[in-house]
């Protein structure tokens, strides 16, 4: 087929942005993540506003509300990219994709898109009932509004690491269902147990997605980099904090580097599918 007839690059790339979001929501994935996220945070929220558990000030009242940041990033972005590149290799529909004349790259960046367009949205919704609570405690006018800007960008560079590597584990499967369920174990629980284990030593976890995701609510209330707790039983505790700029350039390295791998892996699949 002759290139001049076909669109754009930017035209498949915005074709592809809007069918992956049309997926989402036509696989109900993006409305199941919605409820779970309203549920959870307004029932959260509810038992601290009946129970008055508000904090010293507005600041304090949001580190604490978005102390849940890590997680609740990390399962949103593992569900909408878990298995964005296994689709193609899964399925019928996927092998049809791949004999259409658009480049890899520009359909892997449209579906990189909508899914952070979606994960970015659900986690202004988990911003936006914690808002709430720091306004009914303390009033519009007592929100730091300039932490909460820097904090969301923290959020949104924190959505485009986890989906980042969601593409990549994703890379490396054909099976959708196997490449999701890997994803969340290796996000959720791997990262979980490599932090709780390095706590027992004075290493530092600063390679773990997790323990750079708590910047977004470090930015309301600082915390002591390192705490050490007295021993238990003969083994001490270390409890690390990463610095703000520390979390920001941790994310932004998942980022980069687990992108350009995604792009490179999926690329390689095709040639070798």
């Amino acid at each position: 087929m002759d290139r001049a007839l076909l669109p754009t690059d930017f035209a498949q790339w915005v074709t592809a942005v809007r069918r992956q979001l049309r997926f989402y929501v036509r696989t109900w994935r993006f409305v199941g993540l919605l409820l779970f996220i309203l549920i959870v945070d307004i029932a959260v929220t509810a038992v601290g506003l009946y129970y008055g558990m508000k904090g010293t000030s507005a600041s304090d009242y949001l580190y604490g509300a978005l102390g849940a940041m890590p997680t609740l990033g990390v399962i949103v972005g593992a569900f909408i990219g878990g298995d964005a590149i296994a689709m193609d290799f899964g399925s019928g529909t996927g092998y049809f994709m791949l004999v259409l004349p658009v480049r890899r790259t520009v359909l892997l960046l449209g579906r990189y898109a909508a899914a952070f367009l979606a994960a970015f949205a659900l986690l202004l919704v988990f911003y936006t009932v914690s808002l709430f609570g720091a306004g009914w405690f303390y009033g519009l006018g007592a929100i730091p509004w300039v932490e909460v800007v820097e904090s969301v960008g923290l959020a949104a560079l924190f959505a485009l690491a986890v989906l980042a590597t969601a593409f990549l584990f994703s890379a490396f499967f054909r099976s959708p269902a196997i490449s999701m369920v890997v994803t969340i174990l290796v996000l959720f629980l791997a990262f979980d147990i490599i932090d709780g284990v390095l706590a027992i030593t004075s290493v530092e976890p600063w390679f773990s997605l997790l323990y750079a995701g708590e910047a977004p609510a470090l930015v309301f209330e600082s915390q002591p980099h390192l705490t050490i707790s007295p021993p238990i039983s003969g083994v001490t505790i270390h409890s690390w904090n990463p610095y703000v700029w520390e979390g920001a350039v941790i994310m932004l390295g998942y980022f980069v580097i687990a992108l350009v791998l995604s792009v490179v892996l999926y690329h390689y699949k095709e040639l070798k599918g």
